[in-house]
């Protein structure tokens, strides 16, 4: 028995732990999404400012900033999945597909981040301040929407990163030497939505084509945490046989 064989750890160990984590992010993740979408106020139109803004006005101040840092939550544990996933089932072939997944998935996360400062500290303060302005409330609505638009940006572009992360997953999932078509077709699957809807918001804003293609992508974004969760406490099942 050579020495290198000696001291390396159990094969259950190096392969289940990381298993294990990346089911429970995917479980948390979707939990913190779920209860996001769930506080979110969205009886407006979010495409006609003037009506979502004055039901943003409505929610207090603790709840709107509460949804927004259980969505930043649920993004964080998403992509933190989406990391731990790939690097769990690349092989020699698909290190690199893993990297590529680290990279967009840290970017995602980090859009995200400034997302939430503008959507959900940044917005929140100038729809108070226009609605319970009494002078010069067409100033303030105009600066409100500025601010909106900065959040479709960054919505558009938060989109658009986590295809890439979703796409790059995908390959890393379907090239694996234990890969799983179904998990890596869901995958590819939500990169095509995220993307569909980062370019519908990047040309259009919250129009009915991007809320439908955010509708789609969030609802398949979901079910790819819910799938992956499942799929992967089975591997550390299996491993314990």
């Amino acid at each position: 028995m050579t020495r290198a064989a000696t001291i390396a750890p159990p094969a259950t160990q190096i392969s289940g732990q990381p298993y294990r984590l990346t089911a429970v992010l995917a479980l948390l993740g979707a939990a913190l999404l779920g209860v996001r979408t769930w506080l979110h106020p969205a009886d407006a139109d979010p495409g006609v400012p003037a009506a979502a803004f004055s039901e943003y006005a409505a929610d207090g101040r603790a709840g709107w900033v509460t949804a927004h840092l259980l969505q930043f939550g649920g993004v964080a544990s998403m992509t933190l999945a989406m990391v731990l996933l790939a690097r769990a089932v690349a092989g020699p072939g698909g290190a690199a597909w893993a990297r590529v997944t680290a990279v967009c998935a840290t970017a995602g996360f980090a859009t995200a981040a400034v997302l939430q400062a503008v959507d959900g500290v940044a917005l929140k303060a100038m729809v108070d301040l226009w609605s319970s302005a009494s002078d010069d409330r067409t100033a303030l609505f105009a600066a409100t929407l500025a601010v909106r638009q900065v959040e479709i940006g960054l919505d558009a572009l938060l989109a658009l990163v986590l295809a890439a992360a979703f796409l790059s997953l995908g390959v890393a999932l379907l090239t694996a030497p234990g890969r799983s078509r179904g998990l890596g077709a869901l995958a590819l699957a939500t990169a095509a939505a995220a993307a569909a809807n980062g370019l519908a918001l990047a040309l259009g804003g919250f129009s009915d084509t991007a809320m439908l293609a955010t509708t789609a992508s969030g609802l398949l974004g979901l079910a790819f945490l819910l799938t992956s969760a499942v799929w992967s406490w089975r591997r550390v099942a299996t491993r314990r046989e």
